[in-house]
C-alpha cells in the first residue's frame, strides 16, 4: 500500500470515529434528561404542542448551553412561513416554543401576519375609513386564536337600552368590525 492510500485510509477511519463520536454525544441528550430540568416545557408541549409531541426535544434543540450558545431551532426550518419574509421574533409573536398550537396575539403583532390566512378581514379592514381599520388585528383578537372581544369591550353601550334590546349585537346594524357600515348587496 503506498504512503497516499495509507495516510486517506487513517484520515477517513480518524473521520469515521470522529463522527460516531458525535453521534453518540448528541444521542447522549435524551427527553429523559430533558425533563428533569424542563418539566414546564414538557407539560406545555403535551397539552399543546401539536404534531411537536410527536417528535423529541432533540429534534428541535441542538445541544444545551454552555456547549452550544443558542440551541433553538429555527421554525421555518420545518414550517412554512406566513409571510414572505419572517423572523424568529415573527414567529415567536404568536407561537409560544413548547406550545405552539396556542396561538396568542400581543397587541403589536402586525395584521400582515394574520392576513396571510385571512385574506378576505385584512382587505376589508385595511379599506375601512373607520378607526377599526388603524388598528392592528391584536388589539380585538389578542386572547387567543379565533377570540374576539365584545364591542362593548372598547365601545361600552353606545345606544339606549331599548335599541340595545331589539338587536342580538352589534353586526346587526353595523356589518363586521372589519368593514363597519358596509353592508353587502342584496341579492
Amino acid at each position: 500500500m503506498s504512503t497516499g492510500r495509507a495516510r486517506s485510509l487513517a484520515v477517513g477511519i480518524g473521520l469515521g470515529v470522529l463522527m460516531a463520536g458525535i453521534a453518540a454525544a448528541s444521542a447522549a441528550y435524551r427527553d429523559a434528561d430533558c425533563v428533569r430540568c424542563h418539566r414546564s416545557q414538557v407539560e406545555a408541549m403535551a397539552k399543546g404542542g401539536g404534531k411537536h409531541v410527536d417528535v423529541g426535544c432533540t429534534s428541535c434543540h441542538d445541544g444545551h448551553p454552555p456547549e452550544v450558545r443558542k440551541p433553538y431551532p429555527v421554525c421555518t426550518g420545518c414550517h412554512e412561513p406566513h409571510s414572505a419574509d419572517p423572523s424568529a421574533a415573527d414567529c415567536a409573536a404568536c407561537h409560544r416554543a413548547h406550545a405552539p398550537k396556542r396561538v396568542a396575539y400581543a397587541v403589536g403583532v402586525p395584521s400582515a401576519a394574520c392576513g396571510a390566512c385571512h385574506q378576505d378581514a385584512l382587505a376589508q379592514l385595511g379599506a375601512s375609513t373607520t378607526k377599526h381599520g388603524r388598528l392592528s388585528c391584536g388589539v380585538c383578537h389578542r386572547a387567543e386564536h379565533g377570540a374576539t372581544m365584545g364591542c362593548g369591550d372598547c365601545h361600552g353601550r353606545l345606544h339606549p337600552e331599548a335599541i340595545m334590546a331589539r338587536f342580538a349585537g352589534c353586526a346587526d346594524c353595523h356589518h363586521t368590525a372589519h368593514d363597519l357600515n358596509h353592508w353587502p348587496a342584496k341579492p
